[in-house]
């Protein structure tokens, strides 16, 4: 591939427009929903699965290639920046919109790693750790630190978790250890109606429809309101 072709794949990934929220206009299913966004805060998925995180100072304009980029790829230095407002109307919707200066993105992540494995011999570790020069002890010492997965989108992009071997939300947070494991037990302490309450939460965190009006939606594809604790 051209650096041309690699700025172009770049850029197309960018400016895809943002997940958001399906909440079905059936009162069973909002309450379940209400229900499942308080008591993810209460377990502490929210710790790390941070609801939103806020870009400021013109943090929304993306340019390619990053000042941030390492050794080994295109840098400042190489060539043109270009430029790109991610909340430019003319881009695929939906987009999120500046407040007072501050863009929030509700990803749900704290971008951080995080151990949540239990031990040598869960697993859910990885047998060699990708970070680490391949033969080297580290290296075979395997990897027990992932950073937290963004849930926005998460309920139709399934299989789940860092490897893939989940098909279900469920058997995803059931998964959780390591420094996750204090959320999980809280999770298996609630009453099974509550449980499902968070499962039914996650499920409304979907990709929409291209160029869907609003990032909250109903079943039929309509805006709606919805007064969300994050």
């Amino acid at each position: 591939m051209t650096d041309a072709d690699v700025t172009a794949v770049t850029l197309f990934q960018a400016t895809m427009a943002v997940p958001g929220r399906v909440i079905p206009r059936v009162p069973v299913i909002e309450r379940a929903i209400g229900v499942g966004e308080a008591r993810f805060v209460q377990v502490g998925c929210a710790s790390c699965h941070v609801p939103r995180l806020p870009l400021t100072q013109d943090g929304w304009i993306f340019t390619e290639p990053s000042p941030l980029n390492p050794a080994g790829n295109r840098r400042v230095k190489d060539g043109p920046i270009l430029s790109v407002d991610l909340t430019a109307q003319e881009l695929p919707q939906p987009r999120l919109q500046p407040e007072g200066g501050l863009l929030w993105v509700p990803a749900f992540t704290d971008l951080k790693l995080h151990d949540i494995t239990d031990g040598p011999n869960d697993p859910n570790r990885e047998p060699v750790d990708m970070n680490e020069p391949a033969g080297s002890e580290a290296f075979f010492r395997g990897n027990s630190k992932f950073v937290t997965r963004k849930l926005w989108g998460t309920a139709n992009e399934p299989p789940y978790f860092h490897h893939g071997m989940y098909t279900t939300l469920r058997e995803a947070v059931l998964a959780h250890g390591g420094e996750a494991a204090q959320a999980r037990a809280a999770f298996n302490a609630l009453p099974e109606a509550e449980r499902d309450a968070i499962v039914e939460f996650l499920k409304s965190l979907q990709v929409l429809p291209p160029n869907t009006p609003a990032t909250v939606i109903d079943e039929r594809g309509q805006p709606r309101d919805w007064r969300s604790i994050f």
